[in-house]
């Protein structure tokens, strides 16, 4: 899922790192949003809340897009905004460079 995102933003050169749910935990890093958050981590004592059958809303019209298509996207709203900006959500390059730094 990840790397097919990745090669449809264009982030050639990306290297996708598995860090621990305990190691973020550590390092005080949130899920879904806020300071500090990753959107798409969702603890795994959490995994039952994207866990639902959603043939109803299907059938009621709304169509789910690929998950590349989401992501050219949301980088295209991003770079419209502007992509140096400040967040209220994420982790900083500085943060993400800690918990890097904290896997050893």
């Amino acid at each position: 899922m990840l790397t097919g995102t990745a090669d449809a933003v264009g982030a050639d050169d990306l290297e996708l790192v598995r860090v621990p749910e305990r190691t973020l935990a550590e390092q005080d890093v949130a899920f879904g949003a806020g300071p500090r958050s990753l959107p798409l981590w969702l603890p795994e004592s959490l995994w039952g809340m994207v866990d639902r059958d959603v043939t109803t809303t299907s059938a009621a019209g709304p169509a789910a897009r690929p998950l590349a298509d989401t992501a050219r996207a949301a980088l295209a709203w991003e770079r419209g905004l502007g992509a140096g900006r400040g967040r209220r959500a994420g982790l900083t390059d500085a943060e993400e460079q800690a918990v890097l730094r904290a896997l050893g």
